[in-house]
């Protein structure tokens, strides 16, 4: 006896879109996940500890690292440039809060050098010192 295979001809035959749509949804939150993570520097600070609260305004972020790097907000920018960006920067925004993250390895003189810059050179009113949270 001959077999033969037999097809229905009501049979579906398409593209299986779960699998696509899982992968899509694993990139959105990863995404999702890293997106805060890309607004910081790429020079390392390692902050002091203090209890601090979260601001909800626009601000100006100053780092400096331990090497002597200093960046406003994302942009690394050389020392000679930090003047002119910043007073550019208030410009904008004149009651921007200008908060200073420096290492907590640097010497408090030179963190002093940047406190002159934003004051006096720069003019901002308003300046804040970066702490990392404690855990309680």
């Amino acid at each position: 006896m001959r077999m033969t295979k037999q097809v229905e001809e009501n049979s579906i035959a398409g593209i299986n879109m779960a699998p696509i749509i899982n992968v899509a949804l694993v990139l959105v939150i990863v995404l999702i996940i890293t997106a805060p993570i890309l607004n910081i520097p790429s020079i390392p600070v390692n902050l002091p500890r203090a209890v601090t609260i979260e601001a909800k305004e626009q601000n100006i972020t100053i780092s400096y690292s331990k090497d002597g790097k200093v960046a406003i907000d994302t942009q690394v920018i050389s020392w000679k440039d930090l003047v002119p960006k910043l007073k550019y920067r208030l410009k904008e925004n004149s009651k921007a809060l200008v908060i200073i993250r420096a290492d907590k390895d640097v010497p408090y003189g030179e963190v002093e050098k940047i406190f002159d810059i934003v004051i006096k050179k720069a003019g901002a009113k308003r300046i804040a010192v970066a702490t990392e949270q404690r855990r309680e």
